[in-house]
C-alpha cells in the first residue's frame, strides 16, 4: 500500500515493516486523531471466509485484554488488524541482567494476563515483543497467523523470522509457531497450550542474558527444529553472574517434556520479583562471617577447657587414691570416749581411723588407729598429726594444746578448701568444722 492511502477511516502514513504473516503500517485515525499500527493480512488469507471468521472470533477474545504489557487491539477493518502503535525497538540481546530480569518480569506479567483468559501466544519471539523508551515491554500479536501446511515455507527461511504457522489451531501435524522459538511438542506438531508460551519464555530471557541463539544448529529451519527436539541448551554460556533463582527458572521453564515444565508463568514472575537470598549454609556449618565471629570465643572456650582439665589432672594427682568400699570392726580400746557429734572419722584412703581417748591425766586427747587393727591406740604426738589429718587429706598447721582449750587441726588450702576437725578438750567428741578458713586456730 503506497502513502495516502486509506483503509476505513484510517489514512496510511509509512510501512513499518513486514513478515510472513502480512505488512505492518503506521496509520492515522481521523475519527479519534490518534496513530495506530495497521497488519494488512495477504490477500490470501483475507480472501479466505472461513479463516476471516475464525481470526474474527479470536480478535475479540484478544480485543478483551487489557495489560499494560501487551499491545492493544482496536478492531477489524477490511482483512486489516488495527493496533496499538507501540513506539520503540524490537528486544534483543545481550542487556545487563538486572535489564534482562525486568524485561522478563513484563512478558511474564503479560503472558499471565493472556493465559487467565485462556489465549496462548504460540508465537513468542522477540520480533513480536516491543521495548518503548521508557523501558515498558509491549507484546504483540496474539495468535494472529493462518494455520498452514508445514511445507508451505521454504526450508531455507531464518528460523528466527519464519512464518507463525497458526491462529487458534491446535490440531495434530501442524507446525505452529516460529522455528528458533517453538517448544518441542510444537516442532513435533503435537496440539500446545499454555506451557509452549512459557517454552517461548525461557528461550526469549536465555537469549536476552547470552546475546545468542540458544540453538545455533544451523541456518534452516530444519535444522533449528531438530536442535530444539534433540539438544540441551548451553547452560555455561549464560553470563557468570546470572542470580541462582533466574538459572532455576530457565532450566524449569526449557524442559522439554511439557509434564516437567513449570506449570504457571505467573510463578515465573512471583519468582523474579523475588530479591536473591544468600546462599544458605549446609546445617550445622557456620557461615564465614558467623565463624569470624565465633573464633575468639571458640578460642577462649577452648583455652578454659584445657586450663580446666590440666588443674583437674593436677588435683587428682594430689589426692590420695580412693579405695574400694570394704566393712570392719575396729576395737577402739577401753580408753575410748563416745563422742556427741562423730565418735571416730576415718581417713579419706580408708587406711585409719581418728579418735578421742582419756589420757592418764583425765584430758582427752585425739588417737589414730589403723583401721584393719582390732583393739589398741595411741595417743597422737607430732608423727600422727599427718596421719589423723588424713580425715581431711591436708597437712597439718598446728595443733593446740592444753587443758580446757579447744584443741583442732586446721589445715592448709591446697588447691581447694580445707576441713577442719576439732577435738575439745574437754568433751570428749570430735567434730568437723565448715569449708573455710577463718576458723580459729
Amino acid at each position: 500500500m503506497s502513502p495516502e492511502s486509506r483503509i476505513a477511516h484510517y489514512r496510511i502514513l509509512s510501512k513499518l515493516g513486514e513478515g510472513g504473516m502480512g505488512a505492518v503500517y503506521r496509520a492515522s485515525d481521523t475519527k479519534l486523531n490518534r496513530d495506530v499500527a495497521i497488519k494488512v493480512l495477504p490477500a490470501a488469507l483475507a480472501g479466505d471466509p472461513q479463516y476471516m471468521a475464525r481470526f474474527e472470533r479470536e480478535a475479540q477474545t484478544l480485543a478483551s485484554l487489557n495489560d499494560p504489557n501487551i499491545a492493544a487491539i482496536y478492531g477489524i477493518e477490511q482483512g486489516a488488524i488495527v493496533m496499538e502503535l507501540v513506539e520503540g525497538e524490537n528486544l534483543r540481546g545481550p542487556v545487563a541482567i538486572e535489564t534482562a530480569i525486568d524485561y522478563a518480569r513484563q512478558i511474564a506479567a503479560g503472558l499471565e494476563a493472556a493465559h487467565e483468559k485462556g489465549i496462548v501466544h504460540r508465537d513468542l519471539k522477540p520480533a513480536n515483543i516491543k521495548v518503548n523508551a521508557d523501558g515498558v515491554v509491549k507484546l504483540l500479536d496474539f495468535g494472529l497467523a493462518k494455520a498452514k501446511e508445514a511445507s508451505a515455507g521454504p526450508s531455507g527461511a531464518s528460523p528466527t523470522m519464519s512464518a507463525t504457522l497458526s491462529l487458534a489451531m491446535t490440531q495434530a501435524g501442524m507446525i505452529l509457531g516460529t522455528a528458533a522459538y517453538m517448544a518441542p511438542e510444537q516442532a513435533r506438531g503435537k496440539p500446545v497450550d499454555k506451557r509452549a508460551d512459557i517454552w517461548a519464555f525461557g528461550v526469549v530471557l536465555f537469549e536476552m542474558l547470552t546475546g545468542k541463539a540458544m540453538f545455533d544448529a544451523g541456518d534452516t529451519v530444519t535444522d533449528v527444529i531438530a536442535a530444539v527436539v534433540t539438544k540441551e541448551p548451553d547452560w555455561p554460556a549464560l553470563p557468570k553472574g546470572t542470580p541462582a533463582r533466574v538459572r532455576r527458572l530457565l532450566e524449569r521453564c526449557l524442559q522439554k517434556d511439557p509434564k516437567l515444565r513449570l506449570r504457571d508463568i505467573g510463578e515465573a514472575r512471583i519468582l523474579l520479583d523475588q530479591p536473591e537470598t544468600p546462599a544458605v549454609p549446609a546445617p550445622g556449618a557456620p557461615s564465614a562471617s558467623r565463624w569470624r565471629t565465633l573464633t575468639p570465643w571458640v578460642v577462649a572456650v577452648v583455652a578454659l577447657l584445657a586450663a580446666a582439665a590440666l588443674g583437674l589432672v593436677a588435683w587428682k594427682a594430689a589426692r590420695t587414691g580412693e579405695q574400694p568400699m570394704s566393712r570392719f570392726l575396729v576395737d577402739l580400746g577401753p580408753d575410748a570416749m563416745r563422742g556427741g557429734q562423730l565418735t571416730s572419722v576415718p581417713s579419706p584412703d580408708g587406711r585409719r581411723l581418728a579418735y578421742v581417748v582419756q589420757g592418764t591425766d583425765g584430758i582427752p586427747r585425739i588417737a589414730t588407729a589403723a583401721a584393719r587393727r582390732r583393739h589398741g591406740h595411741r595417743a597422737a604426738g607430732d608423727g600422727e598429726w599427718r596421719a589423723a589429718v588424713l580425715l581431711a587429706g591436708r597437712a597439718v598447721d598446728r595443733f593446740l594444746r592444753g587443758p580446757g582449750t579447744q584443741k583442732n587441726f586446721r589445715t592448709r588450702r591446697r588447691g581447694d578448701s580445707f576441713v577442719p576437725v576439732y577435738g575439745p578438750a574437754t568433751r570428749g567428741h570430735l567434730a568437723t568444722g565448715p569449708d573455710d578458713s577463718s576458723q580459729p586456730g
